[in-house]
């Protein structure tokens, strides 16, 4: 954002006074009263004016940038709960992308409080249709994020894409959130668990009084019980003896919890605490997961019988619906990842993990050619993303002795002489079009190249913003499919067991005002110069 306008937009809501302002400064001062104190003259009618002013002077900046921005958009959904008495419901509808400087992007494009009324049955779409159509963006949407709740089932997803209807647009991908299907896999381990349990379990530990609803703390202070219960602890030290102690049955469902939200959780770290995590990483961590889970249920909880097995095998449903809904965008942006490109999607289907004889490979890079295809048949697309400084010769060329110029003249004549030979100008057409047809493809070239060694900290991004010279077609296709976000919410805010809490300044707020706060806040520092 251009900073002498958030200075300006600054001093605005500092000095400025609206024209229905309660009080008016110049006017006291003229008329010889005493000055008022400027913090006087703000009152929460003129901050709200002020906030919606400055939204909409911003929410024509951010139109302006995403119907001017030659890549692809993600729509996130997100439905929030504020935690007071009244549970009001939120709505956020976000843009993630990744712009010209491969910096990752969200900005929040509506944000809807409960009081808004919107039909029953249009409750799901309003909110992308609403968004497209306010930012003109139909032809930028490639993807939408999804929860993975009941409401959105065939009818309202399909609803939902055809607002993003466009003749140039690629079809539309639907994306389901990792952070949530987490969520559901651990909230279904701990369906079985009653309260008087859990607090029994508290006692023994003494973990003092629990306030964190996050699934990876509770499956800390779960573990450090099974660990004494494995020591055998609580029979050992006779402080236990007035506490109430979980039965058999109980400690089966306890060690079932650990073990499996265990491996969500070797996963879910990976995944969530090193930063934001471009969807390239995701394919070879939810197989990773996806493995574990057949081992432990294999295993059969190595003596905790059918209820392991029971737990084990759903968790493994769960699982399975959602990598075989996600398999084509994850395993798309693992080939883009060159520490992989093909070789561990081909890696992975010679395991037959999934059963496969190896189509799904075959559809994972077919699918990733025709994307490139498309993108090649825009002449835009040829350009870098990042265009590199270019030496004009223009004014050295014109430079020069007379009798250099009286040679370029002379030259120009002989060139332009070819204008007439007929038979040479349909070589040329023809030794182009054999040149196109045969030429390697930069996606045969970055495929051909060896993979990089691996290195665990190595960022996707930033090796194709330095390659997007070389491969001016790839980067951009690259870009967008990297630019998607598998998961929703990102660091500690994914391991939430309930739904999100909107930010507490809302609360307080009318609908209009609460949608110019948030929104506009997402805008400030985005906003390029």
């Amino acid at each position: 954002m251009d900073n002498s306008d958030l200075a300006s937009d600054s001093d605005s809501m500092k000095n400025q006074n609206s024209d229905d302002s309660e009080y008016d400064f110049e006017e006291n001062e003229t008329e010889g009263h005493d000055a008022m104190p400027i913090w006087l003259q703000i009152n929460p009618k003129t901050i709200r004016k002020e906030v919606l002013k400055i939204y909409e002077a911003q929410k024509i900046k951010a139109k302006t940038f995403l119907n001017d921005f030659q890549g692809k958009l993600t729509l996130s959904y997100e439905w929030m709960i504020s935690g007071d008495e009244s549970a009001r419901d939120y709505t956020c509808l976000t843009a993630h992308f990744v712009d010209d400087n491969f910096n990752v992007r969200s900005w929040i494009l509506g944000f809807t409080t409960g009081g808004v009324s919107i039909p029953l049955d249009d409750i799901y779409v309003y909110h992308f249709r609403k968004a497209v159509r306010d930012f003109d963006v139909q032809d930028k949407v490639s993807t939408i994020l999804l929860p993975n709740r009941e409401g959105f089932d065939e009818k309202n997803v399909d609803a939902i894409m055809k607002c993003m209807d466009s003749p140039v647009n690629l079809p539309v991908f639907v994306v389901y959130c990792c952070s949530d299907l987490f969520r559901l896999m651990v909230n279904d381990l701990y369906s079985e668990f009653s309260w008087s349990l859990y607090e029994e379990v508290r006692m023994l530990v003494g973990w003092g009084s629990f306030s964190s609803t996050n699934w990876n703390v509770r499956l800390y202070h779960l573990q450090q019980a099974v660990d004494m219960q494995k020591e055998d602890a609580f029979s050992k030290d006779e402080i236990y003896d007035d506490y109430d102690k979980p039965s058999d049955e109980e400690w089966v469902k306890i060690r079932t919890f650990c073990r499996l939200a265990g491996v969500i959780y070797k996963v879910a770290e990976e995944i969530f605490e090193g930063g934001y995590s471009t969807s390239n990483v995701y394919f070879h961590l939810l197989a990773e997961l996806k493995v574990m889970l057949e081992q432990e249920v294999a295993s059969g909880g190595d003596g905790d019988g059918d209820y392991f097995l029971w737990k084990g095998e759903r968790m493994l449903k769960m699982f399975d619906k959602y990598w075989n809904d996600m398999f084509l965008v994850l395993a798309t942006a693992s080939v883009l990842d060159p520490r992989f490109k093909m070789k561990y999607i081909d890696f992975y289907c010679s395991k037959k993990v999934d059963n496969d004889d190896g189509s799904k490979a075959e559809t994972v890079l077919d699918y990733l050619r025709n994307v490139y295809a498309r993108y090649a048949a825009n002449d835009i697309c040829h350009k870098p993303i990042c265009p590199v400084a270019t030496i004009d010769f223009e004014e050295e060329e014109e430079d020069g002795d007379d009798d250099e110029g009286y040679g370029d003249e002379v030259e120009k004549k002989k060139a332009d002489a070819y204008e007439d030979f007929v038979l040479f100008k349909e070589y040329l057409k023809f030794e182009g079009g054999c040149s196109r047809e045969f030429q390697e493809s930069e996606l045969d070239s970055y495929l051909k190249e060896p993979v990089m060694e691996w290195n665990k900290d190595f960022k996707a991004l930033e090796w194709w913003k330095e390659e997007s010279q070389k491969y001016s077609i790839l980067s951009r296709v690259a870009r967008d499919i990297l630019s998607i976000p598998i998961s929703r919410a990102t660091s500690y805010d994914a391991y939430v067991s309930e739904i999100r809490e909107p930010p507490e300044y809302v609360l307080s707020m009318d609908a209009k005002a609460a949608n110019a706060m948030v929104c506009g806040r997402s805008w400030l520092s985005l906003i390029p110069i």
